[in-house]
């Protein structure tokens, strides 16, 4: 099956990109590639002009995007840096062929795995599974074909290196995500990580708890120095063997790791062979054996190859201490991959508060510890059934409550019942109209925003969220082009209300309220008031004279919807009359009834 490289990221390191070119071109021309493409932000290649030029002469497909940032406002979230390389990887992924393997690469420092990774591009890919001889159990089925991966370590686990891996196209697929890892495990994540995480944290309970419940970064080095000490108890809590027991099955299972020997030799020291015949201890993967391929780090004990982690898993090589026979027995349980439990919970709170291992720090995220639930009692009390209704008795309440109990459409009921009961006024639309203003239905919103204009309204948050609902409903039919005069009347009373014109000449000139007047106005009327500097009150009597005039014309409708400008922003009571005795005239009875319900404003 054919290789498609695909490289990632921004073009900043000239030479980098060079280089792994260069190669990439040289695997393409000896037929290990299928092809070359290149996944970048627009306009990265513009001080690169020759490049880009070669790069084309040479058939590499460029793809270039706006940046996300132009897309979506993303805060302060450690995901973006992965999100930047995924968007970039997803792009390439959906221009290629079906049935494909995919070598992924970046701009920057990449020929280095590219070196490593090259011999096994020319061997057959391996199918998901276990190795002959080793612990067999069921796993989920995530992927068709391991994935080909650098820099598997412990503690920070699934942390690979996101400079280059291999992998079959409907697998590396699954590790495109958008997700803020803040949110789903109350925590950041490093890019490498989130590469690499979630196909697992989905489908392993235990892996997303490892996440969700330990900061692994106390444990690094202070792990390392308890066990290295001469006096040390061999305790871990059950939930450690359980995470191990899961995270070194998935890399067996699902990954086959490019040997870190190049890495990790230096002049002075040598892997030696025959690491199958060497015994292995569970404690050193917190310490590290480097004699074994077990190297440790500040990052976290790296594993050498996948014979590494047979050799842990195998329980004959394995052996020879009280916790290598527990994590064995934890390996083979039918609930190793299920989520912690509140007596594991207990167990970690108590050894962290033990300062167990010796470390100080606490590393155990308290705070994302939530027990499961028991079975509640089956007793209802109705009393949860109390509320009151302004404007109405109690007993008014109640009865509106029980009605409540019968119907589908909660916030369209309340809202004709406001509209039904005459004494009910403003007093009653936070909770009576608000439900439907939500769903953004434009009459409620319109009577929502002459409340909020008549200064009805207190509660900061409320007419923080009212605000945008004003502006989410203005905005979409303006966009839709569905935009009428009751869309254009809440608009004239959210901008009065946030910036009132306290009878500044010119003030109409805001951007919304200039493209309100123009629609409603012939052109010279528009002309008039673009080179008039008129006051509110002088603008007001102008579109009460225009409707009069039209009105006489016998334009009853043009001259309405004058009417109503004038009156949405001249918003008094005596204006709000004479617009009532209008839609009465005319029997328009829903516009006479909100305009009534609007009087107990000036009451």
């Amino acid at each position: 099956m054919e290789t498609w490289a695909v490289v990632c990221g921004a073009v900043r390191e000239e030479l980098d990109l060079r280089l792994a070119m260069n190669k990439l071109l040289e695997l393409r021309e000896s037929g290990i590639l299928a092809g070359i493409i290149i996944s970048t932000w627009e306009q990265e290649f513009n001080r690169f002009p020759e490049l880009r030029a070669q790069l084309e002469q040479n058939e590499v497909i460029i793809i270039e995007q706006r940046p996300l940032e132009s897309r979506v406002t993303i805060g302060r979230t450690n995901s973006i840096n992965y999100m930047r390389q995924a968007l970039q990887f997803q792009a390439a992924l959906d221009i290629l062929p079906e049935d494909c393997f995919v070598l992924k690469a970046r701009t920057d420092r990449s020929l280095h795995q590219i070196l490593q990774i090259e011999p096994h591009l020319f061997e057959e890919p391996q199918k998901v599974g276990f190795s002959a001889g080793m612990v067999q159990r069921s796993m989920p089925h995530i992927f068709e074909y391991k994935v080909t991966v650098f820099n598997a370590r412990i503690q920070r686990i699934f942390n690979f290196s996101d400079f280059v891996f291999w992998g079959y196209i409907g697998d590396v697929r699954k590790f495109i995500n958008f997700n803020i890892a803040e949110m789903t495990f109350n925590r950041d994540l490093v890019a490498n990580t989130q590469w690499f995480l979630y196909p697992f944290s989905e489908n392993f309970p235990v892996i997303r708890d490892y996440f969700r419940m330990i900061n692994f970064r106390p444990l690094i080095m202070g792990m390392k120095e308890y066990f290295e000490g001469e006096d040390y108890e061999e305790t871990f809590p059950a939930f450690f063997y359980r995470v191990y027991g899961s995270y070194l099955l998935i890399l067996s299972y699902y990954f086959e790791l490019v040997d870190m020997r190049r890495d990790l030799e230096s002049t002075t020291y040598k892997f030696k062979d025959g690491l199958e015949n060497t015994t292995y201890h569970f404690l050193e993967l917190f310490k590290g054996a480097k004699e074994k391929g077990l190297v440790h780090s500040s990052l976290g004990c790296v594993l050498l190859n996948n014979k590494v982690i047979e050799q842990v898993l195998n329980p004959v090589a394995c052996t020879g201490n009280s916790s290598d026979e527990i994590f064995h027995q934890f390996v083979q349980q039918e609930t190793l991959f299920q989520t912690i439990q509140e007596n594991e919970y207990e167990e970690l709170a108590d050894f962290e508060k033990k300062k167990g291992w010796g470390i100080q720090r606490h590393w155990l995220r308290r705070n994302n510890w939530h027990g499961k639930l028991e079975q509640q009692m089956p007793d209802y009390d109705e009393n949860v059934l109390t509320y009151v209704f302004n404007g109405l008795t109690k007993k008014e309440s109640q009865q509106l409550l029980e009605e409540l109990k019968m119907v589908d459409r909660t916030d369209f009921y309340l809202y004709s019942y406001w509209l039904s009961v005459e004494k009910l006024g403003w007093e009653a639309v936070e909770q009576m109209v608000i439900p439907l203003a939500r769903t953004q239905n434009q009459e409620a919103v319109l009577m929502v925003c002459r409340v909020l204009r008549g200064n009805k309204i207190k509660d900061a948050k409320v007419i923080e969220s009212l605000r945008h609902l004003i502006r989410v409903t203005y905005g979409v039919r303006k966009q839709r082009g569905t935009l009428n005069i009751k869309t254009c009347q809440l608009m004239i009373d959210l901008l009065m209300y946030e910036q009132p014109p306290e009878d500044k000449p010119g003030f109409y000139r805001n951007t919304e309220l200039s493209f309100i007047l123009t629609n409603y106005l012939e052109k010279e009327e528009a002309e008039r008031i673009r080179k008039e500097a008129f006051t509110k009150a002088e603008l007001v009597a102008f579109l009460y004279e225009l409707s009069d005039s039209y009105r006489e014309k016998g334009r009853g409708t043009r001259a309405l919807r004058l009417l109503e400008l004038a009156t949405e922003l001249d918003f008094d009571k005596e204006a709000m009359e004479k617009m009532l005795q209008r839609y009465v005239s005319r029997k328009a009875d829903k516009n006479a009834l909100l305009t009534r319900k609007t009087l107990t404003l000036f009451s």
